[in-house]
């Protein structure tokens, strides 16, 4: 999409859901303290949030995985939608991250109007450009994915009126994929810079910092990358 064009508006209404979770990435532990995690984390958050609202998404909840997440989402002055109750664990491990999380999203889907486009972002997408939010939003398919490079879900856009459960974990996409071709659903799958380039180990934030001369992040990442580089 050509930046200089005017992004389309989405059509309808649109509910954006954002999944936050603090005191994670413990990938990246050595490289990072626990709290310059949390301060990146944060920082995605703020460039994903600024790429659906330069998209036309002004509706936008955070699907809070932890006290520190509701505090973040008033912060931004956004709903926060806590983990049920019943998928709760004091030390989830990898499994367990993605049993939440899929949790999270189901019961997030359950409680918002299911006649609104509804899409489901990772906050960990810092090179995320509003360009590729509107073309995922102007997509006409029933189901529209766009992968991260491992495979995962970066982007997981519903059409008004469908519904499909939550499948998160290793090779989410593809099981996202399948889980609508069986339903009949129209389905479409997008490969989008921005969304290849989530941040969980120490190399994906190596990455980051060689591309702050040439193809940055997202201001609030850069900034934060930049500090850490000194």
């Amino acid at each position: 999409m050509d930046l200089l064009q005017p992004i389309p508006a989405p059509m309808g209404p649109t509910i954006g859901l954002v999944p936050l979770r603090t005191g994670g990435k413990s990938r990246l532990d050595g490289s990072i303290s626990a709290e310059r995690r949390d301060a990146l984390v944060l920082a995605m958050l703020d460039d994903v949030l600024a790429a659906l609202r330069g998209a036309g998404v002004e509706d936008l909840r955070i699907l809070a995985g932890s006290e520190a997440a509701v505090a973040a989402a008033s912060a931004r002055e956004l709903p926060a939608l806590r983990d049920p109750a019943d998928h709760a664990v004091p030390h989830p491990t990898s499994d367990d991250g993605d049993m939440l999380l899929r949790g999270a999203v189901d019961a997030a889907l359950a409680t918002v109007p299911r006649s609104a486009t509804r899409l489901i972002v990772a906050a960990d997408l810092p090179r995320l450009g509003a360009g590729e939010v509107a073309e995922v939003l102007a997509h006409p398919a029933d189901v529209v994915l766009a992968p991260t490079a491992s495979g995962g879900t970066a982007m997981l856009r519903l059409a008004g009126g469908v519904m499909l459960p939550a499948r998160y974990g290793a090779g989410s996409a593809g099981a996202h994929l399948r889980e609508a071709e069986q339903a009949g659903l129209s389905v479409a799958v997008l490969d989008l810079p921005g969304c290849r380039h989530d941040v969980d180990a120490a190399a994906d934030l190596a990455a980051l910092a060689r591309m702050l001369d040439g193809n940055p992040p997202g201001p609030a990442t850069s900034a934060f990358v930049t500090g850490v580089r000194g």
